[in-house]
C-alpha cells in the first residue's frame, strides 16, 4: 500500500515538474519519499527540482540520500559531481560580485554574475531572481523583468519572481520604456 501511495505522489511530482511547477513538485516528491524511503527515482527527481530552484544544499542532500540507499548505476553520482564542480568553479566569483555590489557597481556585478556564476548552474530560479535584483539596482528594469519572466517559465508558482515582476512593472519608468518600445516598433513597420 505504501509503495502505491509513493508512486501516486511521485507521478504527481513528475507531472508538476513537467508543468513548470517545481515548488509544488518538491512537496509532492517529499511525500513520495515519506511513503517509500527506498524510492531512488524520487530522491533523484526531488534533487533535480531543488537544483533548478537553486536550492543547492537541498539538492546535494537528496542525492546523497539516494546514493546512501543505492550506489549501483545511480544517476545521483553524476548529479553530485556536476553540482560540486559547478560550486568550486563559481565560488571565487561570489566574492568579486559582492565587492562590486559594495562599490555600487551593479552593472559589472550583474555581468560577472551572469557570465561566471549563472553559466555554471544552468540557470536556476534563485540565480535569475538575484540577477534580476542586480539589474534593477543597475537601472535596467527591462532586463530585470526578463529574468523574472524566465523564472516564471521554470517555476510558475515562484512567489518572489511574481512579486518582483509586479513591482517593477508597476513603476512608471518601466511603463514609459514599454511604451517607447511599442512606438519604435510601430515606426519601423510603417
Amino acid at each position: 500500500m505504501f509503495r502505491e501511495l509513493s508512486l501516486v505522489y511521485y507521478n504527481r511530482g513528475m507531472q508538476l515538474a513537467k508543468n513548470s511547477r517545481l515548488g509544488s513538485a518538491v512537496q509532492s516528491l517529499g511525500k513520495a519519499i515519506s511513503y517509500d524511503s527506498s524510492f531512488i527515482e524520487a530522491w533523484n527527481l526531488i534533487g533535480l527540482c531543488c537544483y533548478r530552484l537553486g536550492k543547492y544544499q537541498e539538492a546535494d542532500y537528496y542525492w546523497q540520500q539516494s546514493l546512501h540507499r543505492s550506489q549501483a548505476q545511480n544517476a545521483a553520482t553524476h548529479y553530485l559531481a556536476d553540482l560540486r564542480g559547478s560550486i568550486s568553479q563559481a565560488m571565487p566569483y561570489f566574492a568579486k560580485v559582492e565587492a562590486l555590489c559594495q562599490q555600487k557597481d551593479y552593472g559589472r556585478a550583474a555581468a560577472l554574475f551572469s557570465t561566471h556564476i549563472c553559466a555554471h548552474f544552468h540557470v536556476s530560479v534563485s540565480m535569475l531572481n538575484y540577477l534580476g535584483v542586480l539589474h534593477v539596482l543597475d537601472g535596467k528594469p527591462r532586463k530585470a523583468a526578463k529574468c523574472w519572466t524566465d523564472v516564471l517559465s521554470i517555476d510558475k508558482d515562484n512567489v518572489e519572481a511574481r512579486r518582483y515582476l509586479n513591482e517593477v512593472e508597476s513603476r512608471l519608468v518601466y511603463k514609459l520604456l514599454a511604451m517607447a518600445e511599442k512606438l519604435f516598433k510601430r515606426d519601423e513597420t510603417q
